[in-house]
């Protein structure tokens, strides 16, 4: 069966393949013929038109859409485009599984929520009479009639030893979407785990859910060398949500790692500052921990705990502390704005990024909260605020690209700037949005200054 995937148009461009989109082409050339089209790409360079003429011209059963909110509404966009033709058309990613029904409402036929990799394939069986699309776990479907069905709840993947490896698929992503000279595609990173066990109320990952699953040592490592000698890449972003969540198991990752990996291996990770130990610093360190970024959100106790964050400040400066003294460049992300934060809490997030940045290599950009459906926060606000179901009006979903760096000027605003916050999602007052303001400037210019870049840009 052919079968068409598609990583919809996005105002945000990648500048590699998407890692779960490798993921669910590699499960699916088990048995069928795949193609790729990454609309989404940095260097992509056709509209709608050529993507419908491409699907025309494949003739695929499936085409599969990878869906994410923050830029849906052009999805939805091109999925009109492409419904009534002959082939199912198939949602899947964080809108689709948080949203399903919305999907069929916007001319999808399927949706599949949770991990595609194992539904997908099964789908691809409903369609040759060998499988019913009531018992896929996760689907969510039309019926004759107009109704809507429903298979079994999505399953999550327990032995990821079992997916297919995402290098797999490599070859279905044209490099020129990546690199005008048509150079060899970097991969979009590795995930050694999945799941996250916190319950942070701005957060919804549903995709992979509160259970943390983890690939072996030597399924990890495999695949490391494998992507080595296919692209002779020697850095790995790590994008598990929850690395160093079980620290026996990645003490052992380690020291497969030292002892298996063959050539100068390195990677970066994200984790909480509340989850990592001297020790275990020193032991990530050894296997090749370069980088290290740390979910911090806020700089005031009573908003951790009211995000349910999980953290005290006062275990971001004792992993900062143990991170420097390890060598290791460090990162924080911050997000401005939760609703019912005040101003006095915000002063004092201010306060913090000033008192941590001697060990801070870079602050997140931008940061103000957003809403995404799923999440406690969407659910508690959204009504008051009037943001419901943001992600389907055009002017929530402008994205303006960083003007060149040799604009000075431009590129100062650009980088100190949020969108974000002239979308005022929970309507802030004039000195919340001030604050938010003094906490943007003050992030960039402490990373562009790390760069080289301030003052030598000029604003000053």
């Amino acid at each position: 069966m052919r079968i068409l995937l598609v990583n919809p148009p996005s105002p945000e461009q990648s500048g590699s393949p998407l890692l779960g989109l490798e993921y669910v082409a590699a499960a699916l050339l088990a048995g069928h013929e795949v193609r790729v089209i990454d609309a989404a790409a940095r260097h992509f360079a056709h509209d709608a038109e050529w993507i419908v003429s491409e699907a025309e011209a494949f003739a695929p059963r499936i085409i599969g859409f990878s869906l994410f909110t923050r830029w849906v509404w052009h999805a939805y966009g091109l999925a009109e485009r492409l419904r009534g033709g002959r082939w199912l058309l198939v949602a899947g990613g964080a809108h689709a599984t948080v949203r399903p029904e919305e999907t069929l409402r916007k001319g999808f036929d399927v949706a599949i929520t949770g991990e595609a990799e194992q539904s997908l394939p099964r789908v691809a069986d409903w369609l040759e009479g060998k499988d019913d699309l009531a018992h896929v776990p996760g689907a969510v479907f039309h019926q004759p009639g107009g109704s809507i069905g429903y298979g079994p709840p999505a399953r999550f993947v327990e032995r990821l030893d079992d997916l297919r490896p995402p290098y797999l698929a490599q070859g279905l992503f044209d490099s020129r979407w990546y690199d005008p000279e048509g150079q060899e595609t970097a991969p979009g990173g590795i995930l050694t785990s999945r799941g996250c066990p916190a319950r942070c109320t701005f957060c919804a990952n549903y995709v992979t859910g509160r259970s943390f699953r983890y690939r072996s040592a030597k399924n990890v490592t495999d695949e490391i060398n494998a992507w080595h000698e296919r692209c002779g890449i020697t850095y790995f972003p790590c994008w598990d949500d929850a690395l160093t969540a079980n620290s026996a198991r990645l003490a052992e990752l380690c020291r497969a790692i030292e002892r298996d990996i063959r050539f100068p291996f390195a990677f970066g990770a994200i984790t909480r500052a509340n989850m990592v130990t001297p020790d275990l610093l020193r032991t990530m360190r050894r296997a090749g921990l370069h980088h290290v970024n740390f979910g911090v959100e806020s700089g005031d106790d009573e908003v951790l705990k009211r995000i349910k964050k999980g953290v005290r400040t006062d275990h971001v400066v004792r992993a900062l502390e143990w991170a420097k003294e390890e060598g290791l460049i460090t990162a924080c992300n911050f997000m401005l704005g939760f609703p019912q934060e005040t101003p006095a809490e915000l002063e004092n997030t201010l306060r913090f990024m000033e008192r941590i940045a001697p060990m801070v290599d870079a602050f997140s950009t931008m940061g103000v909260v957003v809403p995404f459906p799923g999440t406690p926060i969407y659910d508690e606000f959204h009504f008051e605020h009037g943001f419901t179901e943001w992600w389907l009006r055009p002017d929530y979903s402008r994205y303006s690209a960083p003007p060149p760096l040799e604009d000075s000027d431009r590129y100062y605003r650009y980088y100190i700037d949020d969108a974000n916050l002239e979308l005022d999602f929970f309507h802030y007052s004039a000195a919340m949005k001030q604050l938010i303001r003094e906490c943007l400037r003050f992030k960039a210019e402490h990373n562009l200054e790390r760069m080289g870049l301030f003052p030598a840009l000029g604003v000053r």
